[in-house]
């Protein structure tokens, strides 16, 4: 009699000469005659040895079955290879999806949010590199690690810092309206006067008016619809006008400290104000005397709104973290 394991090895047998069989007409046109001649007879053994029930003899057939048709497939090059190949391209493909609906990397390009968010710093348009402590300069450890961890850039007599590296979440607003006070990322595409930045077509600023909000300025403080705007810490940093801050600003022209600042298109008085548009948005930078906002061209469409900018990722400054 045979017990249940013999009789799951001859299930397991007759299953591999269905397969062999089906095999060897799929791919008959691709085998030598010697090939298809040792696989027929494998076959002929093993339906032999399942139909006389001797299960020994079924599992060591089937196993000399499966090795006939193993020997006719071509051997497979550099499997290792390709396995990392498709390893890093499964990586890719998700590191894509998170990119287009979860995270985005922006890259920080001017100090119009400076001191909360810097870019290239000093600014090489403006300004010289920030001067070494020594006449020699930093040792080479030194920069190395100037290089990985800070952001530095150096040059002959001194170096600048990186723009802050930023995480943005563009998924946030598909479930809920934008805030006053959030730093957000926008696309500057359908703003005219915009039109071929010199910074790229992505801007980062700090959003200030929703939709049918009225803003003023009063220096150092930026009202919405008359009252202080204070809802977040950010807010009372810039008004109290340290630590790098300026508060908000009036541009209307006139000397600003040792610059000439141009004079803006809103907001270019005390008592002028600016009502934000149907599914639009006001923002501003927290560098209010070098930005180029809503006081120069108004407001931007909501929908061409990124998301917001939620973390600095690199360098390791004191910037490095969550964003406020």
């Amino acid at each position: 009699m045979i017990n249940r394991d013999g009789r799951k090895t001859l299930r397991y047998a007759r299953e591999t000469l269905r397969g062999g069989r089906k095999w060897l007409r799929i791919n008959h046109d691709l085998l030598s005659a010697s090939q298809q001649s040792d696989i027929r007879t494998k076959s002929s053994e093993l339906q032999q040895a399942l139909r006389e029930g001797r299960v020994t003899e079924a599992a060591a057939k089937s196993d000399e079955l499966e090795r006939k048709i193993q020997a006719t497939l071509p051997a497979q090059k550099h499997t290792a290879f390709r396995e990392n190949v498709e390893v890093l391209l499964v990586a890719a493909i998700i590191a894509m999806g998170v990119r287009t609906f979860f995270i985005q990397p922006f890259k920080i390009p001017t100090g119009s949010m400076q001191p909360t968010l810097y870019g290239i710093y000093p600014p090489p348009e403006t300004a010289p590199p920030l001067p070494y402590n020594s006449l020699h300069g930093p040792s080479v450890l030194d920069r190395i690690v100037g290089i990985l961890f800070q952001g530095n850039m150096y040059e002959e007599y001194g170096y600048r810092s990186r723009g802050d590296h930023i995480f943005v979440d563009k998924l946030s607003y598909h479930f809920r309206k934008p805030r006053r006070g959030e730093v957000i990322v926008f696309d500057t595409s359908h703003i005219d006067e915009l039109g071929g930045a010199a910074h790229g077509r992505f801007y980062i600023k700090r959003l200030i008016g929703l939709e049918n909000d009225v803003i003023q300025i009063q220096p150092p403080h930026v009202l919405v619809n008359g009252q202080i705007l204070d809802s977040r810490p950010a807010f009372e940093r810039i008004y109290s006008c340290q630590n790098g801050y300026n508060g908000y600003v009036i541009m209307d022209g006139r000397s600003m400290d040792r610059f000439r600042s141009p004079a803006s298109r809103y907001l270019n008085s005390p008592t002028a104000t600016y009502t934000v548009p149907a599914k639009h948005l006001f923002v501003m930078g927290d560098n209010s005397k070098s930005s180029l906002d809503g006081r120069f061209w108004g407001s931007l469409p909501q929908a061409d709104l990124v998301g917001r900018a939620v973390a600095v990722y690199w360098p390791f400054t004191r910037r490095f973290g969550f964003i406020d």
